[in-house]
């Protein structure tokens, strides 16, 4: 690599603005690509609506459930805001007036939701989630709804920006102190979406659909490929659908794999690459429909998908840290940054355990349960990414006594996923999310249920690595260290875990000669002992 002139003097002259006389320094330098946050924030959106029925749906006997899912469909960075659009479903589960059977209505809401933003940066990635904070539903008469409720948007502006680290220099008598680490170059980061489209028949024996009370679509990664110019992502589409019959006062329940491969193109990606890549589902739309007989025993699913990529490229790189002149006085600075490794991603499948309490409820039977993961954290530890967090129990049961009601318990998770095959080192951070694969359960008494849900993981793990480096040096021609009186080489006493360096910079020598000198090895004096330290 050319060395390159870093550091000039203030004038053109060879003088600063005090007059001192400033000596150039060369320097080779190479770049480090990173992911940088330029902007995180959160945006609160609220829901405050009336809810008619359609003439096709009877009128309410009792509430059940009113549930809001937030959808974020289109993600925007302009010169001035960040903003995303989407849709809040929201789904009324209730008991009708006539034949006492589980029923529901949805409708969607469109949102926009926006927050100010004014960096200048080009190639700004934006990534956005939404969760839910409450919903409340009244019943103002058995066709009508006001709900309220809010919903939370997360955002975050993220780009790849270059880094310039300085890896040798030159100058007159310059004394110069190297680390070292692996880095993961940022390749490549992309967000894509995707549709998923499948016709789905209901399995021999199932009684066909009357009325959908709940789908859901949970999108599991499985592994991730790059070639030259593309990733190669493998998935499943994991779908749940719970509907009412006509011949059975309880519902029925459907889950259905939709595996897929999506080629997602990324200029610059090769073999030697690899990428850490999150799904998430914008959108989901089921239509019943007819078979040959006339009967609702198909539906048409509908998926739209969003893969959000980080690539990396792994090297080593070297830089200096530390520096000095045994010719002159140097004026140093330095700064503090922070590299990053990107060690591994886990796409695991765990099954959580827990005996759940319906309290005063008397389970007859199981019409519906679901569950929901509502905040979830993780930390690194002994090699393993625990995760740990709550999660809310759905359930809608048959009480011996009271009929149809509706129940939900918190209940805390934790479970542990270990490392993959990529060496970590100290600083791992986590970056894991969770979603609800699938939830089953057996009735172990009137009022307990043993919980058995599968966990969907998604772990990221990545190593901050903290680095002082320098970015500037001049050497000072007024000031130059005299020759004279200075003796040969002069007995220090270094106590063990001194570092040459140190001693090497207090007596104007070098780490090379003291090593050499006193037949030591390493950059540490491993015992206290007497050194012979030569100019």
């Amino acid at each position: 690599m050319n060395l390159t002139e870093i550091k000039r003097s203030a004038k053109a002259t060879g003088t600063s603005s005090k007059g001192e006389k400033l000596m150039e320094c060369k320097a080779a330098g190479e770049s480090v690509f990173a992911k940088e946050v330029l902007f995180e924030g959160n945006c609160e959106q609220a829901v405050d609506t009336e809810l008619t029925l359609p003439d096709y749906c009877p009128d309410i006997g009792r509430m059940l459930k009113c549930r809001l899912v937030p959808m974020i469909t289109s993600r925007e960075v302009s010169f001035d805001s960040l903003s995303v659009e989407g849709n809040a479903r929201i789904s009324v589960i209730y008991l009708d007036d006539r034949e006492k059977k589980i029923r529901c209505c949805e409708r969607d809401f469109p949102f926009r939701a926006s927050m100010p933003y004014d960096d200048t940066t080009e190639n700004v990635k934006l990534l956005a989630d939404a969760h839910v904070d409450y919903v409340n539903c009244r019943v103002v008469n058995q066709r009508r709804l006001d709900i309220h409720g809010a919903f939370t948007v997360h955002m975050t502006a993220v780009c790849g920006r270059q880094n310039e680290i300085i890896t040798d220099m030159e100058g007159e008598g310059l004394r110069l102190r190297s680390e070292s680490c692996d880095v993961s170059d940022l390749a490549g980061c992309t967000r894509i979406g995707f549709d998923l489209s499948e016709a789905i028949e209901l399995g021999e024996g199932k009684p066909p659909i009357s009325s959908i009370i709940r789908s859901e679509a949970v999108l599991c990664m499985e592994e991730c490929q790059p070639v030259s110019g593309k990733l190669i992502v493998k998935g499943s589409a994991i779908f749940t659908m719970v509907y009412t019959t006509e011949q059975d006062e309880n519902p029925e329940h459907l889950e259905y794999v939709i595996p897929f491969n999506q080629f997602i193109d990324m200029p610059g990606l090769d073999e030697d690459c690899r990428a850490d890549v999150s799904l998430a589902c914008d959108m989901l739309e089921v239509s019943p429909r007819t078979d040959s007989d006339g009967e609702y025993r198909r539906v048409d699913v509908d998926i739209r998908a969003t893969a959000e990529v980080k690539a990396y490229r792994d090297r080593h790189i070297q830089w200096i840290s530390d520096v000095y002149s045994v010719d002159y006085e140097v004026n140093c600075v330095k700064k503090q940054v922070r590299l990053e490794k990107f060690c591994d991603t886990v796409y695991d499948t765990v099954v959580y355990r827990q005996s759940v309490d319906t309290g005063d409820v008397k389970i007859d039977s199981v019409c519906d349960l679901w569950c929901g993961v509502l905040d979830s954290r993780s930390s690194f530890r002994d090699g393993k990414t625990l995760v740990s967090g709550n999660m809310a129990v759905c359930m809608i049961l048959r009480d011996t006594s009271k009929g149809v009601v509706f129940s939900e318990k918190n209940i805390r998770f934790e479970c542990a996923v270990a490392a993959g095959q990529q060496p970590c080192g100290q600083m791992i951070r986590p970056e894991c999310a969770v979603a609800v694969k699938s939830c089953g359960y057996t009735v172990s008494g009137e009022n307990k249920l043993e919980l058995q849900v599968e966990l969907c993981l998604h772990c990221s793990l990545y190593e901050d690595i903290p680095a002082r480096q320098v970015c500037s040096v001049e050497l000072d021609e007024n000031r130059p260290k005299s020759m004279e009186n200075r003796p040969a080489a002069v007995l220090y006493f270094a106590e063990a875990g001194e570092e040459l360096w140190d001693i090497a910079r207090e007596y104007n020598s070098s780490v090379e000669s003291i090593r050499l000198d006193n037949g030591i090895e390493g950059d540490t004096v491993s015992e206290s002992k007497l050194l012979i330290v030569t100019a």
